[in-house]
């Protein structure tokens, strides 16, 4: 899975993330969505405490997580 850190709950691969300031965290999710959009995945993107982040990616088959969920998994992991 290369390196996955994110963990597998309700049929998302979910991580949560926590950043210095707010900015940095609105960068962040701003960066997210583009990875998002650019990979053709709808994952929840939420801010919480100004600088803590939660991502969950949808696993769309439910009984495996594709080659796709994996790639935007670390890609964003990449920025965070």
């Amino acid at each position: 899975m290369n390196n996955m850190d994110w963990a597998i709950e309700d049929n998302f691969l979910s991580k949560n993330f926590e950043f210095s300031n707010s900015s940095k965290a609105m960068k962040f999710i701003n960066d997210a969505t583009v990875l998002a959009v650019d990979n053709k995945q709808d994952p929840d993107i939420h801010i919480y405490s100004e600088r803590f982040v939660s991502i969950k990616i949808p696993i769309k088959n439910n009984s495996s997580i594709s080659e796709n969920e994996i790639r935007l998994a670390n890609l964003i992991n990449r920025i965070g």
